[in-house]
């Protein structure tokens, strides 16, 4: 009972939203530590205004929980949650600024922190709980009230409100020691003056966030340990990130936050083994491509930083000790060095249910394949046969099955399953991927993936499974015929994801909305 109602306060708070301003300028970010390793800012003004819940349209939806909170509460709890509806202002949050959300090694969970902007109004809003048996009553404390609801304490101030949680009730005296220490903390003493809040806050998102490598759980970290440097703390590597909600597209935008400079270093060897791509091979791909991935290479550089890679990763891991052998290998490190430039791989639809797969890279010679050709024995591939079908062109029966075809042709490394392609190499596409509706994102990029949503759905295999998988599957179809593609790529050390929408005049978020209430029926 009580988290259905608590669940139904918020979900209430965020419907009723009219982000009346509040005229206070205090920094209530001041109670947020400096040793949290990870900080969200949610701008739920922008979210509820691109979500459209303000609109004509969600007014029935409105009354709908309006009438259930009704059957639930008090007359006078009721009453309050009305006024907050006509003024949102009552419930003493304002959230026409962000409301923040960090990590810190004193709570178990992430902790909550909004703005206060009517501190009289926020203890109606509270007693609405304690009269619900949500919370229990607000006590006075040193220069703030506070109220447990649960394991976990609600505190505030005529400036900031701090929501935490612990595991269970034993937690619940350090964890009012911890809030208290918060409260009364010196905005100098917070994460307030960090230089890396002071960026994120900078970056454009309707969220954004930083998190340090120091906010992974332990049971990651071990899994993740194996390719970091031992002398390299984790808390030394940052990414500031934001999530932009716009017309018809969400964006997600990235970049590290680095000061420590072994990290700086490690993050300059791997862009050094990086070219600028000159998307010389984008011709041969059809606009139609379920997934491209695009990036550029120097074979030696990058064969350096793997090796160096998989022998950190063997000092925890023995496993990794046979992929160190096999890069040993002088014919794999002669092929892997060869590389020169592009590198674009894709799958171009599908054959008797299996994806085919295309891929051209720029190499200095055919000798270094010959040469793994001519040693294939040594290498413990899977079994399978090999063909020479001309000088420098072979193929690859894999388990008896498929046939995968592999050369080199004027100094360009080509792999794939489709023997069109191997018959016909260097063919021009009528309608290439220049003319994919991501083109214009690849070029720049030292790195691109695509994913064609239109192009995958429009495929017979997936038709024939959503007729046959009938009314179970076709909301979920309903729901991936919204889309039109995904798209990553890097510049640099910054990074951008793309999830593009068909319907390019509506907010993504609004649609997003729109489509979960149809899926809930609302």
């Amino acid at each position: 009972m009580i988290k259905k109602t608590v669940s139904k306060l918020l979900a209430l708070i965020v419907l009723t939203a009219l982000f009346a301003a509040c005229s206070k300028q205090v920094n209530y970010t001041s109670v947020i530590p400096s040793d949290a390793s990870m900080v969200t800012a949610i701008d739920l003004k922008s979210l509820i205004d691109k979500a459209g819940l303000n609109d004509k349209e969600n007014e029935a939806t409105k009354q709908q929980v309006m009438d259930a909170l009704k059957k639930e509460m008090s007359a006078s709890a009721f009453q309050q949650m009305e006024k907050i509806m006509k003024n949102p202002a009552e419930s003493g949050i304002d959230i026409s600024v962000p409301v923040y959300l960090f990590m810190s090694p004193a709570f178990s969970t992430p902790a909550i922190v909004a703005q206060v902007c009517d501190e009289s109004a926020l203890n109606a809003s509270l007693e609405t709980l304690v009269q619900e048996q949500v919370a229990q009553p607000v006590t006075e404390a040193d220069g703030y009230s506070f109220t447990v609801i649960g394991n976990g304490v609600l505190a505030f101030n005529g400036s900031a409100m701090l929501i935490a949680s612990g595991e269970n009730e034993s937690q619940m005296e350090q964890l009012q020691a911890s809030v208290s220490n918060l409260m009364k903390q010196e905005e100098e003493n917070s994460i307030a003056k960090a230089a890396v809040f002071q960026k994120m806050q900078a970056t454009k998102g309707d969220i954004k966030f930083f998190a340090s490598m120091g906010a992974v759980p332990e049971l990651y970290k071990k899994q993740l340990n194996i390719t970091l440097p031992q002398s390299i703390p984790w808390e030394d590597i940052t990414l500031i990130a934001g999530v932009s909600f716009n017309n018809g597209e969400i964006v997600f935008t990235s970049e590290p936050y680095l000061e420590n400079e072994e990290v700086k270093a490690m993050v300059q060897e791997q862009l050094a083994a990086l070219k600028t791509p000159s998307h010389k091979f984008d011709k041969y791909f059809p606009a139609s491509t379920l997934m491209l991935f695009n990036y550029s290479v120097d074979g030696a550089k990058m064969y350096d930083l793997m090796l160096h890679q998989y022998e950190e990763m063997s000092k925890s891991m023995t496993e990794y000790k046979q992929m160190v052998d096999m890069f040993k290998d002088e014919n794999v490190k002669e092929l892997i060095c060869s590389l020169n430039g592009d590198i674009t791989m894709g799958f171009t639809g599908v054959t008797m249910n299996i994806p085919t797969f295309v891929a051209y890279a720029e190499v200095k010679d055919a000798a270094a394949l010959e040469k793994l050709y001519q040693n294939r024995q040594s290498l413990n591939l899977p079994k399978g046969g090999f063909t020479e079908l001309n000088k420098n062109e072979y193929a690859y029966k894999l388990m008896g099955l498929l046939n995968i075809y592999f050369g080199v042709k004027d100094n360009i490394l080509y792999l794939t399953n489709d023997e069109n392609v191997y018959r016909n190499f260097g063919t021009v596409e009528k309608e290439s991927i220049d003319k994919a509706p991501y083109a214009a994102e690849m070029k720049g990029s030292s790195a691109f993936v695509a994913i064609n949503v239109e192009a995958i759905l429009d495929l017979p295999a997936v038709k024939m499974a959503a007729n046959m998988g009938g009314g179970k599957v076709q909301p979920y179809i309903n729901l991936a015929s919204k889309l039109s593609y995904f798209s990553a790529y890097s510049k640099d050390t910054t990074g951008q994801a793309t999830l593009c929408l068909k319907d390019k005049d509506t907010n993504a978020l609004k649609q997003i909305v729109d489509i979960v209430k149809q899926l809930a029926d609302i």
